[in-house]
């Protein structure tokens, strides 16, 4: 299986919200880490990446935690990041749930918080 956190880090350093946007289920759900209103769904995950993109942003992985359902349907990662933005580190905590669709791996949950110091 593709890693699919380092796809999403990826695609976070494109700086492009459509292809980031675009890894997310269309009923998906983000609670993101520079928001206070959950986004569900392709529209308003879209914006929430475009208004993160006017900054240049950039991710680091530093922990992660993976699992896998047996039947292979539904994958986990769960960890610590820090982004930079416009040069701010800002430590965070996340949680991805990702599931098999007929075409591809895509994020149904995604929650993303400042660490708490």
């Amino acid at each position: 299986m593709t890693d699919l956190l380092n796809i999403w880090v990826e695609k976070i350093r494109t700086n492009d919200a459509s292809q980031v946007a675009g890894l997310y289920h269309r009923e998906g759900l983000l609670l993101g880490t520079f928001s206070n209103i959950e986004r569900k769904g392709h529209e308003l995950i879209l914006d929430y990446f475009k208004n993160l993109f006017t900054s240049q942003v950039d991710v680091k992985i530093i922990t992660k935690h993976g699992y896998k359902s047996e039947s292979e349907s539904i994958s986990t990662a769960s960890g610590l990041y820090n982004f930079e933005v416009n040069d701010n580190i800002i430590e965070a905590r996340f949680s991805f749930v990702f599931l098999k669709s007929e075409e591809d791996w895509k994020i149904v949950s995604h929650h993303s918080s400042v660490l708490p110091k």
